[in-house]
C-alpha cells in the first residue's frame, strides 16, 4: 500500500514498443482533494461505492461516472497503439466525455449490471483502459498527469490511481480511478509494472534533458514554484508565491517589482488601445448605417414611383389640402453615400453649358410623371426627344452609372397612365429636383427596372407593382393595413398533421439511414474477415441446395439426408453461408448423435455473462492474440475489434471449461469461427466442438490423450505407408516432432486459411477423426518428396514449411480423399493397444526409486481414473442404444407389414389393369412404375 510515483514526460516515439495489459474491474471513481493521498484511500473508495445506489445500464452508469465537455483537444497518438481514436481533454472516450458534475460527492460508481471489464494497457508513456465489450478506448492518461498509485488495505486486489483533470469553470481537480483485479498477485505485479514504467521514462527524459538542466537555472527554480502552487487553494498559493520572494535577494525583487510595474503599464495601454479601437468600430457602425438608411431611402423612392405610375386614384390630388401633405411628407434631404455619382444635372451643366432653370438635362429624355420624378410647372410643353451624348459630351463616370426609372416600353404602359392633371406641384428647392443614386440603389433600379422592350418583361414589371402595391400604399397614404385572415381550426389540425408527418418521415428515414450505415459497416467487416482464396469453387447449383437446406423451416429438429449432405459438402460450401452452413452441419450432427455428450455444470451460463468476469488464464491469452493470424488483416492490429473478439470468445471458454481453461492451439480454432460469424455464435459452435466432436479431450492440462493421438498416427502410418514410416523411424522423427499442431490448431497455424476452412467443412460433417485422415492424406501424397531427404533436419523443415504451401489442386484431391477414408475402427484399436503396451511396460521390472515409483503410480493412477469415465459415458451410451433396440425391433416389423401390404397393393393394381384390358375398357389407373414412385417418395 501507499505506492507512488511521479509524472514523467513522454517518452519518444522512435524508442521499442513497450506495453504490458491486465484485466481488471472498472469500478468508478471518486474526486479527492489533493494530488496524494493516504494509503487508506482505496478502502475508503470502495466503501463508498458501496453505499451508493447503482441503478441504470452501463452507458447511465459511466455517463454519470464521466461528464461531458464541450472543449475537444487531440492528444498525441502512442505510436505502438494506432487503433487509439481522439479523445477529450481529460482523455476520456466520447462515450466517456465529462459533463456537469452528478452529485455533490464526487462519489460515482459504475453498473454493476453491465459489463465492466476492461484491458488496463501500460504503454510507453500513457495508459489506456480498453472496453473489450464496446471495442474502443476508454480511457488515456499519461503518466504526466498521473500524481500518486495506491493499492487497498483491505481490499487487496483492488488499487487505483490519482490523476489531474480540468473542469469546465477553467480550474483542475484530482480524480481517483479504483479497479479490481481478479486475486491479489494480479495487483503487486500491475504496481511494479507502473513502477518499473514510470521509472524507464524518468530515466530517458533525465538523459535527454540533462545537459540542460542546472540547479541554478531560474527556470528550474520557477519550475519547482510552479509544482508546488499546482492545485492549491488561491490563498495558499499566494503565501507560497510570497515565501518564494522572501527568499530572493534585493536586486532580483527590484527585477520583480519593475517587471510587475511594466506589465501594468502594458496592461493599461492595452486598455487604451481597446478604447481606440471601441471608438474606431463605432465609427464604422455609424458609416454603415448611414450608407444602410440611404440605400432604404432609394428603394422606399423607386417603390413611391412604380405606385404612382400603376394607379392614378393615389396620384391624382385634385384638392390642394392633399397635394400639400403629400409633398410634406417626403424626406426634405436625400443621404449622400461616398460610392454616390451625385447630382447629374450639375454634371451635365458643367459639361455641356448652362441651361435654364426649367429646360431638362442634356442627353436625358423628360421622365415620366411620377412622384419621384415630377414634370414642369408648364405641363403643355412637349416633350424634348432624347439627345444620345457623344464623346465630347457625355460625362466620364470612373465607377458607377446614372439608371434610368423610364425605359422604352414603359413610355407607353406608365406615360398613358398619366395624365396632364395628374401633377404633385413640388418646388425647385424640393429635394425631388436633383436625384442621386447610390450603387445600392443603382443594382436595385437594374433589377427592378428591365432594360430591353417588351410586352412580357412590362407585364412582369405590372405584376411586380401590383405585388409591392399594399406596402407602398400603406407607407406613403398611411392605409389601414389588411387585417391578418384567420385560419379556421380544421385548417390548424391540418396544419398539424402535415408538420407531424414529416416529423414522422424524417426519424423514419434516420433510422433507415443508419441502419443502411450498420449495414455496410457489416457489411465491410464481413468483407475483410473472408479475405482468403477459396480451394473449392461453389457452383451456383449447389449454392442453390444450401440455400434450400437452410432455409428449411424447423431445420434444427428436421433430419435431412446423410448422403445428400456429403455430396453438397464434397461439391464445395460457399463462403459467404460457411457460418450458417457450419451451424446447419451441427445441428445435423446432433440428431444423429442418439445420446448428447456429457456437458458441464454451467453449461448453460449466457455468453454475456460470462464476459463480465475476471479469468485467471488472462496473462495466457493476452500473450497469443498478437500470435493468432498476425498477416490477417482482421487481427492484425493490435487490441484491434479482432483481437479483442477474440480475447471475449476464448475468456468466455475460459470460465466455461475451468479445467481446460486455456490451451495453446485453441485460440487458432477460435480465430477461424470468428472469421465466418458473430462472437456469440462462435462461442456456440466452439463448445459444440469441444464437447460434441471429442477436441476437449486433446487440450486437458495432462494431454494423455494427445499421446495417444500421436501413437495412433504413427500406427496408421505403419499400416498404410510402411516405407515413409520406416524412413522416419530410421532418422529418429516422431509424429510429436511435426503433427502436434496439426491436432491443436486443426491445421490452422500453418495451412493456407482456404484449406482450413475446407476441413472444418469435414470438421462438422464428421467429427475429430477428420485431422487423422487429412495428416495421413498429406504425408502420404508428399511421400517421394519426403523420401528424397536424407537427414532430420530438413524433413522436418520440409513437412513444416513445404508441406503447407501446396497447390489448389494438391488440397482439393486431399479433401476428396478424406471424405472417402473411413479409419474409425482403426483408431478404436489403436487407443486399445496403447493402453496394454502402457500396462505391460509398468508391469515390467523397473530401475526407479521409491519416490518415482509413487509418483508414477499416482500419474497412472489419475490417467487410468480420467479413462474410466470416459469409459462410463461410453457405457451410458451403449445402454441407451441398448434400451431402444426393441423399439428399433417394432418400428423394423412394421415397417415390413407396410412394404409387404404395398405389393400385394401394386399386384392388385397391375391384375385390374390387365382385366380392364381384356374387357376393352380404358383404365386410369396409373401404370406399375409410377406408383411405384409415388410409393417410394411416400
Amino acid at each position: 500500500a501507499g505506492k507512488s510515483s511521479a509524472r514523467q514526460e513522454d517518452t519518444p516515439s522512435s524508442l521499442p514498443t513497450f506495453a504490458k495489459k491486465f484485466e481488471v474491474l472498472f469500478c468508478g471513481r471518486v474526486v479527492v482533494a489533493h494530488k496524494k493521498a493516504p494509503p487508506a484511500l482505496i478502502d475508503e473508495c470502495i466503501e463508498k461505492f458501496g453505499r451508493v445506489s447503482v441503478t441504470g445500464s452501463l452507458a447511465a452508469g459511466i455517463r454519470r461516472a464521466f461528464s461531458l465537455n464541450q472543449r475537444p483537444l487531440f492528444f498525441k497518438r502512442d505510436q505502438s497503439f494506432p487503433f487509439l481514436q481522439a479523445l477529450d481533454e481529460n482523455g476520456l472516450s466520447p462515450e466517456l466525455q465529462r459533463r456537469a458534475a452528478d452529485g455533490a460527492t464526487g462519489v460515482q460508481p459504475t453498473s454493476l449490471q453491465e459489463n465492466r471489464t476492461m484491458l488496463f494497457t501500460i504503454g510507453r508513456s500513457q495508459i489506456f483502459l480498453v472496453s473489450p465489450d464496446t471495442k474502443k478506448v476508454a480511457i488515456e492518461k499519461s503518466f504526466r498527469e498521473i500524481s500518486f498509485c495506491s493499492q487497498g488495505i483491505r481490499h487487496v486486489d483492488h488499487f487505483g490511481f490519482i490523476c489531474r483533470e480540468s473542469v469546465e469553470c477553467g480550474g483542475c481537480q484530482f480524480v481517483c480511478y479504483v479497479f479490481q483485479c481478479a486475486n491479489e498477485a494480479l495487483v503487486d505485479e500491475i504496481m511494479l509494472t507502473l513502477k518499473q514504467a514510470f521509472s524507464v521514462a524518468a530515466l530517458q527524459q533525465n538523459s535527454r534533458t540533462q545537459s540542460q538542466q542546472c540547479d541554478s537555472c531560474p527556470l528550474q527554480q520557477l519550475h519547482k514554484l510552479c509544482d508546488r502552487i499546482e492545485g492549491l487553494h488561491p490563498s495558499k498559493a499566494k503565501l507560497e508565491l510570497q515565501k518564494h520572494l522572501a527568499g530572493l535577494d534585493n536586486q532580483e525583487q527590484a527585477s520583480v517589482f519593475e517587471s510587475t510595474m511594466t506589465s501594468q503599464e502594458v496592461a493599461v495601454n492595452a486598455e487604451g488601445t481597446v478604447s481606440s479601437s471601441r471608438v474606431r468600430l463605432e465609427e464604422l457602425k455609424t458609416r454603415a448605417k448611414r450608407s444602410l438608411t440611404e440605400s432604404l431611402e432609394g428603394i422606399w423612392k423607386v417603390s413611391c414611383v412604380l405606385a404612382g405610375s400603376l394607379t392614378c386614384s393615389i396620384l391624382i390630388f385634385k384638392e390642394t389640402s392633399l397635394e400639400e401633405p403629400l409633398c410634406s411628407f417626403l424626406p426634405s434631404s436625400p443621404l449622400r453615400s461616398h460610392n454616390s455619382t451625385g447630382d447629374l444635372k450639375r454634371l451635365e451643366g458643367s459639361v455641356g453649358g448652362e441651361e435654364g432653370p426649367e429646360s431638362p438635362p442634356q442627353g436625358f429624355r423628360r421622365r415620366a410623371s411620377t412622384i419621384s420624378h415630377s414634370p414642369m410647372l408648364s405641363s403643355s410643353e412637349p416633350s424634348l426627344p432624347p439627345l444620345q451624348p457623344t464623346a465630347a459630351t457625355k460625362p466620364k463616370l470612373v465607377r458607377h452609372y446614372s439608371v434610368s426609372t423610364d425605359s422604352p416600353h414603359q413610355s407607353n404602359d406608365v406615360a398613358a397612365l398619366s395624365s396632364p392633371g395628374a401633377v404633385c406641384v413640388v418646388g425647385d428647392d424640393s429635394p425631388l429636383c436633383s436625384r442621386r443614386h447610390s450603387w445600392r440603389q443603382q443594382i436595385f433600379l437594374r433589377v427592378a427596372t428591365p432594360q430591353k422592350g417588351s410586352d412580357s418583361k412590362g407585364n412582369s414589371l405590372v405584376e411586380y407593382v401590383s405585388r409591392i402595391y399594399p406596402y407602398v400604399c400603406s407607407s406613403i397614404l398611411g392605409a389601414v393595413p389588411e387585417e391578418r385572415r384567420k385560419r379556421s381550426g380544421a385548417e390548424l389540425r391540418a396544419l398539424w398533421r402535415k408538420a407531424i408527418l414529416q416529423q414522422i418521415l424524417l426519424l423514419r428515414m434516420e433510422r433507415e439511414n443508419q441502419k443502411l450505415q450498420a449495414s455496410e459497416s457489416d457489411l465491410q467487416c464481413r468483407r475483410l474477415k473472408l479475405d482468403y482464396e477459396e480451394i473449392t469453387p461453389c457452383l451456383k447449383d449447389v449454392t442453390l441446395v444450401w440455400e434450400r437446406m437452410l432455409s428449411t423451416t424447423g431445420r434444427s429438429k428436421v433430419r435431412f439426408d446423410t448422403e445428400e449432405i456429403h455430396k453438397a459438402v464434397g461439391q464445395g460450401v460457399p463462403r459467404q453461408h460457411r457460418g450458417e452452413i457450419w451451424k446447419f452441419l451441427s445441428e445435423q450432427y446432433l440428431l444423429r448423435k442418439e445420446v448428447p455428450s456429457t456437458k458441464p455444470p454451467n453449461n448453460e451460463t449466457p455468453y454475456k455473462e460470462l464476459l463480465k468476469q475476471l479469468t485467471s488464464q488472462q496473462h495466457a491469452i493476452l500473450i497469443d492474440l498478437g500470435r493468432t493470424f498476425p498477416t490477417h488483416p482482421y487481427f492484425r492490429a493490435q487490441l484491434g475489434a479482432g483481437q479483442l473478439s477474440l480475447y471475449n470468445l476464448l475468456k468466455a471458454y475460459s470460465l466455461l471449461d475451468p479445467e481446460v481453461g486455456y490451451c495453446q492451439g485453441l485460440s487458432f480454432v477460435a480465430g477461424v469461427l470468428l472469421l465466418h460469424m458473430s462472437e456469440e455464435d462462435a462461442f456456440h459452435m466452439l463448445k459444440f466442438l469441444m464437447y460434441d466432436t471429442g477436441l476437449r479431450k486433446q487440450y486437458r492440462p495432462d494431454m494423455i490423450i494427445l499421446q495417444i493421438q500421436m501413437y495412433q498416427l504413427s500406427r496408421l502410418l505403419h499400416d498404410y505407408h510402411r516405407e515413409l514410416y520406416t524412413h522416419l523411424e530410421q532418422y529418429e522423427i516422431s509424429p510429436s516432432l511435426y503433427a502436434a499442431p496439426w491436432f491443436l490448431t486443426a491445421f490452422a497455424s500453418h495451412f493456407p486459411l482456404g484449406f482450413v476452412a475446407r476441413v472444418f467443412d469435414m470438421l462438422f460433417l464428421q467429427g475429430s477423426e477428420v485431422i487423422f485422415k487429412v495428416a495421413l492424406s498429406l504425408l502420404g501424397s508428399h511421400k517421394p518428396l519426403i523420401l528424397q531427404h536424407d537427414n532430420l533436419e530438413s524433413i522436418v523443415e520440409f513437412i513444416k514449411t513445404t508441406l503447407p504451401n501446396l497447390g489448389l489442386v494438391q488440397m482439393e484431391k486431399t479433401i476428396n480423399q478424406v471424405s472417402e477414408m473411413d479409419i474409425s475402427k482403426q483408431l478404436q484399436a489403436y487407443e486399445v493397444e496403447y493402453h496394454v503396451l502402457q500396462d505391460e511396460l509398468l508391469d515390467g521390472p523397473s530401475t526407479l526409486s521409491q519416490s518415482q515409483r509413487v509418483a508414477q503410480l499416482e500419474k497412472t493412477n489419475g490417467s487410468l481414473r480420467q479413462q474410466n469415465l470416459d469409459l462410463l459415458e461410453e457405457l451410458q451410451v451403449a445402454h441407451t442404444n441398448t434400451s431402444r433396440i426393441p423399439l428399433y425391433n417394432c418400428i423394423h416389423s412394421e415397417v415390413k407389414t407396410l412394404q409387404q401390404e404395398r405389393t400385394e397393393l401394386q399386384q392388385t393394381v397391375s391384375k385390374l389393369g390387365d382385366l380392364f384390358s381384356s374387357l376393352g375398357i380404358n383404365s386410369s389407373f396409373p401404370d406399375q412404375e409410377n406408383l411405384t414412385n409415388t410409393s417410394n417418395n411416400q
